[in-house]
């Protein structure tokens, strides 16, 4: 998606600090070498003192050298740093930057850049490396995997930069600015927005298979007349046609019965709500794609490719996902994020710019330390939604020993709108609750992760019973989940 890629950033850089005019030299290991053969040569002077000249004499020559290189390195001033990002930045998901340098001098040069990125774009800083040539631009890429989702600021690109002789290096320092940003902006600092996944690779064919088999049952749908409150068309009263289906202004028109015809509704409504209170915080690991870690061990490079995502992550992800399936069907969605306050809330609509600003909002949606108000976010949902449509919840069951507030708000909302609710699962609840304790503690877990299993297989009981779907998942497939109940909802007709 070209719009969610952030423009590109420029500048031409200077000296590293405030003496970095006079002092922002270095010497290199090459020169550092040479003058340690000086040292060498002093051996012979414990043997013959006038022999301590030929050490003075080669350290006078690399000191020349030393120099001469350094007056012949361009000033930081002939050099200007660009970086552009190539991809738009999703959490988790590869994304290339590439930092291009055009050096307006004449040489070349050896530049070694480390663009100082967020920690939440890439957790160490890398060494890039190229050569620059007179008024050409030299382009190194990387590849970064966004750690969270928001806004964040773009940090300096710092230069380090060779003559012919690599004796001696200069070092400079490049902020790159928004060019598009208002020139009166003073904040005008490259800044990137990441957003939630809404590209996976892994699940492209799955998506579009569910997607264009979501299509054809539309299509069949709108084939079918006589049936939904949607007008089509007039034509001739028939006998057995309802009098409430009477055109009485048409047939006022032609001086005869004249029926209307109607057909199923084409644009369904349907509502996201994401859960962003203190259980949406919860952590997985899931593993991403990308090319093959160097490390050591194998346990190493198995670490390198998982990302640590929270459950409100991964509704984001869901939510996109979500949101793609059913502008292609021709439906309308709309988003509610909420804490203990409604964060985001996005009408109903559809389009690509509709798409993208739901977008935006997700990236911006943040989990809250306390719990969720469901109740303050369904009387909103009331007001905002007055017509019937579905609403896909996706939030988590609290463990309380009385009747939990989703179970009332679910129920307040199921009486005008059809829920269905994707609450995530714990494996690893699960899995306690089923092994056999060897040890005192190990049993207290046990029954305690038993009863907690017992009471939300009664509660989701409870909401079932009241007419509410529910879809349990594991969180790297809450996505497609909640777009298989959406096209079964449709399949069935519930709506």
């Amino acid at each position: 998606m070209q719009t969610l890629i952030p423009p590109s950033a420029r500048a031409t850089a200077r000296p590293l600090g405030k003496g970095g005019r006079v002092l922002g030299y270095g010497l290199t290991p090459l020169a550092l070498v040479l003058l340690a053969v000086g040292l060498v040569m002093a051996v012979p002077a414990f043997f013959h003192p006038r022999q301590i000249y030929f050490m003075l004499g080669w350290d006078g020559l690399i000191a020349l050298l030393v120099v001469v290189d350094a007056v012949r390195l361009p000033r930081p001033e002939q050099f200007t740093v660009t970086r552009t990002f190539v991809d738009s930045p999703q959490l988790g998901r590869a994304t290339r930057v590439e930092l291009a340098v055009r050096m307006e001098a004449d040489g070349i040069a050896d530049v070694r850049m480390v663009d100082d990125l967020h920690p939440a774009l890439m957790a160490m800083p890398v060494e890039q490396r190229v050569e620059a040539f007179p008024h050409e631009e030299a382009v190194s890429a990387s590849t970064i995997y966004p750690r969270e989702r928001g806004d964040f600021t773009l940090r300096c690109v710092y230069l380090r930069y060779r003559g012919v002789l690599r004796l001696v290096e200069r070092w400079a320092v490049a902020e790159p600015v928004d060019e598009t940003a208002h020139a009166e902006d003073a904040a005008r600092q490259q800044r990137v927005r990441v957003f939630p996944a809404h590209e996976d690779s892994r699940q492209s064919t799955q998506f579009y298979l569910l997607r264009a088999r979501q299509i054809e049952m539309q299509k069949r749908k709108l084939q079918l007349r006589g049936v939904g409150r949607e007008f089509e068309s007039l034509r001739d009263y028939q006998p057995g046609d309802e009098l409430r289906k009477i055109s009485w202004t048409a047939t006022a028109r032609r001086g005869k019965l004249v029926t209307r015809q109607f057909t199923v509704e084409r644009s369904q409504q349907v509502w996201m709500m994401l859960d962003a209170g203190r259980l949406s915080r919860t952590a997985f690991e899931l593993r991403r794609d990308g090319a093959e870690a160097l490390a050591e061990t194998s346990a190493e490079r198995e670490a390198s490719h998982l990302l640590t995502v929270t459950q409100l992550d991964q509704a984001a992800t869901a939510a996109t996902m979500l949101a793609r399936v059913i502008q292609g069907a021709g439906d309308k969605f709309a988003m509610m994020a909420y804490g203990r306050e409604v964060q985001q809330l996005l009408p109903p609509g559809a389009g690509a710019m509709h798409l993208r600003l739901l977008i935006d909002l997700l990236s911006q949606t943040r989990s809250e330390a306390a719990e969720a108000d469901h109740l303050n976010a369904v009387a909103r949902l009331k007001t905002a939604q007055r017509r019937r449509g579905l609403i896909v919840w996706i939030t988590e069951l609290t463990d309380s020993v009385g009747k939990p507030e989703l179970v009332i708000a679910a129920s307040e909302l199921g009486r005008r709108h059809l829920v269905v609710l994707v609450l995530l699962k714990h494996p690893e609840l699960e899995e306690m609750a089923a092994r056999k304790p060897k040890t005192r503690e190990e049993m207290f877990h046990s029954a305690a992760a038993q009863e907690m299993l017992e009471r939300r297989r009664e509660t989701i009981a409870q909401l079932e019973r009241q007419g509410v779907l529910i879809v349990e998942t594991i969180a790297a497939e809450v996505g497609m989940q909640a777009v298989s109940k959406y096209l079964e909802v449709k399949a069935e007709g519930w709506l």
